[in-house]
């Protein structure tokens, strides 16, 4: 899964790349028609928002899974791994 991911995003990354070109491209352009010009300016910024909003839907769908066995902190054992006191028995509060 994490090629898909990582695909994906960089999928994502080339468009929005590209549509920032584009929008530069536009208003160094003296060329254009103004009117067209604010048009297709707003329809990069708009494709822009909306690639920035698929790569943080990306983030949250394809997370990582979380490790099962975290590693214990050097110094500090676990609770369960911790050897009952003498005498006494698992769910035993003192010793008889």
């Amino acid at each position: 899964m994490a090629n898909l991911k990582l695909d994906l995003v960089n999928k994502l990354n080339n468009e929005k790349y590209y549509e920032e070109i584009e929008l530069i491209r536009l208003a160094q352009d003296p060329n254009t028609n103004y009117k067209e010009k604010i048009e297709k300016m707003s329809e990069n910024l708009t494709t822009i928002a909306l690639v920035n909003a698929k790569v943080g839907l990306v983030e949250q769908y394809f997370q990582e899974p979380a490790p099962q066995n975290a590693p214990v902190p050097e110094g500090k054992v676990a609770p369960e791994a911790q050897a009952p006191t003498q005498g006494t028995q698992p769910g035993q509060s003192h010793k008889e």
